[in-house]
């Protein structure tokens, strides 16, 4: 029965999880070829120890770097190109620029209104109760107007707050997600650089014992 594409694809992540133990697995096997094949040189297997020790060492390195990108810092080849950049007796081209900028216009907001007062100066009762019916309308106008402002500005203050609020979220997540990844991201980094240090101990250590056992 053939092995369908999606299988393929599906096996291909199962073993991708495993992808950092399969470096340190693949080094170590040959690296044990390299220096137990038979008749193998004591300067063979300590050189190979040495080497393993070495990669070990490297991941070390390796960990720091991912902690330092996981922060948004320069790698170390980008802090050692500007530290030699800024070399005192290096000649450099020097670059001048000009830049423009503007003002923002503050503005603000005025509000006015007005009165219906009767007309003539001995207004009958009809005219001073229509000039007062006028001013109730009025006054409703200003206050429904002044309703609408209120509500529109509540409005934006809680828009304001809830994104505010999810903006910190999302901040405090990837926070999360760094301290995380400091304290556990970096184990398989640490474990791969303690096995190799292991296995180039091992055979720097009993390089002569070694290899005597494949003479």
């Amino acid at each position: 029965m053939p092995i369908s594409t999606s299988r393929i694809k599906r096996l291909w992540s199962w073993l991708a999880e495993a992808r950092y133990a399969w470096l340190a697995t693949v080094v170590i096997v040959v690296a044990l070829v390299v220096s137990l094949r038979p008749n193998t040189s004591e300067s063979a297997i300590r050189l190979t120890g040495l080497v393993l020790q070495v990669l070990g060492v490297g991941t070390f390195i390796w960990g720091i770097s991912e902690t330092r990108a996981l922060f948004g810092h320069p790698s170390f080849k980008v802090k050692a190109k500007l530290w030699l950049e800024r070399f005192p007796l290096m000649r450099r081209n020097i670059v001048s620029g000009a830049g423009a900028g503007s003002l923002g216009v503050v503005t603000g907001k005025a509000r006015g209104y007005c009165t219906h007062r009767p007309h003539g100066s001995n207004p009958t009762a009809e005219e001073r109760l229509e000039s007062l019916e006028r001013n109730i309308v009025l006054i409703h106008e200003r206050l429904s107007s002044t309703e609408r402002e209120m509500d529109e500005g509540f409005r934006k203050i809680v828009e304001a707050v809830k994104a505010e609020e999810q903006e910190r979220q999302t901040q405090d997540k990837d926070i999360r997600e760094k301290l995380e990844a400091i304290g556990i991201g970096g184990v398989h980094i640490s474990a791969i650089g303690a096995s190799w240090l292991f296995v180039g101990v091992v055979l720097s250590t009993a390089g002569v014992e070694i290899a005597e056992l494949l003479k």
